[in-house]
């Protein structure tokens, strides 16, 4: 089994989470150059060309992406692992069960300020690749469906579902705000059970008809799916709000003007262990405000 410096994959995962050196430097209080000769020297230990360096953002090479993808939620759980660990006697641990997507695109960015105003509360992080593989032996689970077909006693709203068709800004381009191209253009499924028919419900009412997609088409995993549309390899859909980085970064463009919003959302789920804990009701709260702000 190959060992691999710690450092080295640390630096690695923030640069291909942010797709820029100086934003990943600036998050683990390093200097840039600091970043770039790890990821270098990752480089050079396995053999391979894990990024494209381009400005203003890096590309993820195939190979980087494989290993992204192996390390983006251990290096989370980790991270959890460490804090809980390091946690004063007087705290709380709060355990939130949620999926990579929703961990990466929203939830990572804003745990500093819960932090910030709940010192005493340690949240341990526990993440999943498919939205409904979480487990209910936690205190809050964050997963996206119906409201009534989500687990907990009490559940809370963090923002719904507002979908909106994206690409990587050039292939957004050549579609344009017409719907009939985009309808003709390469589009990728999440083929997940309760995403599978989010093509044919965001053109409903259009007259406009899909293609079945092919085996490349498809894809399980919802960070693969949107990394594909990073890559311009097609035209995925997704939800106006958990992408909102991606839009203010450049990276991904909204293709035409039609938003399709379901009864569907985001919520944060109180499970059973947790009835009466003030600590994680403290962190509904807080999360739920999230999406009202």
């Amino acid at each position: 089994m190959t060992s691999v410096n710690w450092k080295l994959l640390t630096a690695f995962e923030a640069v291909a989470r942010h797709r820029n050196f100086t934003r990943a430097a600036r998050e683990m209080n390093v200097q840039q150059p600091a970043i770039s000769r790890r990821v270098a020297e990752l480089e050079a230990e396995l053999g391979v060309k894990l990024l494209q360096r381009t400005r203003p953002f890096s590309t993820l090479t195939r190979e980087g992406e494989v290993v992204y993808r192996a390390i983006s939620g251990s290096i989370m759980q980790v991270g959890s692992a460490l804090e809980q660990v390091r946690r004063r006697p007087d705290r709380t641990c709060v355990s939130v069960n949620t999926t990579i997507g929703f961990a990466s695109c929203y939830l990572m960015k804003r745990l500093p300020e819960f932090r910030a105003l709940n010192p005493n509360i340690s949240i341990e992080l526990i993440s999943r690749d498919q939205n409904n593989a979480y487990d209910t032996d936690t205190d809050v689970v964050i997963a996206f469906d119906h409201p009534e077909r989500l687990p907990g006693s009490r559940k809370d709203l963090i923002f719904s579902e507002r979908m909106v068709a994206v690409a990587r800004p050039d292939v957004a381009e050549k579609i344009g705000d017409d719907p009939e191209v985009l309808a003709r253009h390469n589009l990728l499924y999440l083929t997940m059970g309760i995403h599978s028919d989010d093509w044919t419900t965001f053109f409903d009412g259009t007259g406009l008809t899909v293609r079945p997609p092919t085996f490349e088409q498809k894809f399980t995993s919802f960070m693969v799916y949107l990394q594909a549309a990073l890559n311009g390899d097609g035209v995925i859909l997704g939800w106006e709000t958990l992408l909102q980085d991606h839009f203010d970064l450049g990276q991904l463009s909204p293709i035409t003007d039609r938003r399709i919003e379901t009864s569907r959302g985001y919520f944060a789920c109180l499970m059973p262990r947790a009835a009466g804990n003030s600590s994680a009701g403290a962190f509904l709260d807080w999360i739920s405000g999230q999406g009202r702000s």
